[in-house]
């Protein structure tokens, strides 16, 4: 995928490795596969890399049963085996034996389960299959910025549309996720000028138990990844126009700067510069976020917090750089003037984020990644699996 060579420039550390038996392994014993072992992982290229310059040997990774923590942990690893076997022509393989887990069941339709079968045959049926599937409970496209078609986002907005459309998903959701897909998908090709991942997986319906006692209804997990490679990061347009003195254009940029004046008092490890750039840019009418509401549209958070409000249970965040915006529902309110509080007072101007919005990440993140999970009733149906509150 175009960029994501930026993704071990972002991540430099390395660490020493040998090659054996002309392949080279990295084995990890941890119990759950997240950020921590995307970065491992990340080293661990880096130093085969830095110490074998010109040699494409194998290279496997082992791992044990693990818990996986989110959708967007799995998507990043695809993405590593992809770099490795598109462009360093390395032969990959993968042993593992992931979790089921409604928010990541996803990974039993990954890419990566071809890694675990004949190494020899795996390579392009894996780079076929990371470039685009739609098959029962899958759909995965890559969209290529300087190959966008006329009408593009509505020919793809009505291909989720479809493959939703054989699961048994309310009608005003299906809605919800289309639109909130195309805002994503719409804005990432002009605001990054690179290509754009794009994976939605449906989990087969399951039923609810809390403290052990089934409770009536049936779920399904979608579970959406979108994300970007580049090096430009979601709040670069708005920290251009701070550096540059460009927030006098009108009312609108008056008062973030105001908010700006205020914010960047309470800078700290906790909330940084990063942090309010990313918050600024999700504003409604601020240029530079490429994510406000559109003429007609609704606007991204605003779509988020519809489809939080039907589900029975989500995790929403954005990761750009090193640091992660969480989109929590009871956060997500606008004062009258239509500014975004992400906190309880609903007050952009002069209350800085709750706590819980701004996060640091581990991995440098070199773009914009989205990982959106929502749990829906299901409409009709018989349930096969559970899971449990």
């Amino acid at each position: 995928m175009k960029n994501a060579y930026k993704l071990l420039e972002a991540n430099d550390k390395r660490t020493i490795c040998k090659m054996k038996k002309a392949s080279c392994e990295f084995i990890c014993l941890d119990k759950e596969f997240g950020a921590k072992q995307i970065l491992d992982v990340i080293a661990f290229v880096n130093g085969v890399h830095h110490k074998y310059k010109r040699v494409n040997m194998p290279i496997y990774f082992h791992f044990s049963r693990v818990e996986i923590i989110d959708k967007l942990s799995y998507v990043i690893m695809e993405c590593i085996c992809y770099m490795l076997i598109k462009d360093y022509h390395h032969a990959v393989s993968i042993s593992w034996a992931p979790k089921n887990n409604i928010l990541t069941q996803g990974v039993f339709s990954s890419p990566l389960a071809i890694l675990n079968t004949d190494i020899a045959r795996a390579p392009k049926k894996y780079l076929d299959k990371f470039e685009y599937e739609i098959f029962r409970y899958h759909y995965r496209k890559v969209i290529t910025e300087d190959k966008k078609e006329t009408n593009y986002l509505g020919k793809l907005q009505q291909d989720i549309y479809n493959f939703l459309s054989t699961f048994y998903i309310e009608e005003d959701c299906k809605d919800d996720i289309v639109e909130m897909i195309g805002e994503i998908v719409g804005n990432a090709g002009e605001h990054a000028k690179s290509q754009c991942l794009l994976d939605i997986d449906v989990t087969t319906d399951h039923s609810k138990s809390v403290e052990s006692v089934v409770q009536n209804g049936n779920y399904y997990g979608i579970n959406i990844v979108i994300l970007n490679f580049s090096d430009i990061l979601f709040g670069d347009g708005v920290k251009n126009r701070i550096e540059n003195d460009d927030l006098n254009s009108d009312q609108r940029y008056i008062f973030l700067k105001q908010a700006y004046t205020f914010h960047s008092e309470h800078f700290s490890e906790q909330y940084t510069y990063e942090d309010f750039c990313n918050i600024a840019s999700i504003q409604h009418k601020i240029s530079g976020a490429t994510h406000k509401g559109k003429a007609g549209g609704r606007g991204l958070t605003t779509l988020i917090k519809s489809l939080q409000e039907k589900s029975d249970s989500d995790n929403c965040y954005l990761l750009s750089g090193k640091r992660i915006v969480y989109f929590q529902k009871e956060l997500l309110q606008y004062d009258d003037a239509e500014w975004l509080g992400f906190n309880k007072e609903k007050d952009f101007l002069s209350n800085i984020p709750d706590s819980i919005v701004a996060q640091e990440c581990i991995v440098n993140f070199p773009g914009t990644a989205y990982n959106l999970n929502f749990i829906l009733k299901r409409e009709d149906g018989i349930s096969n699996e559970s899971y449990s509150t």
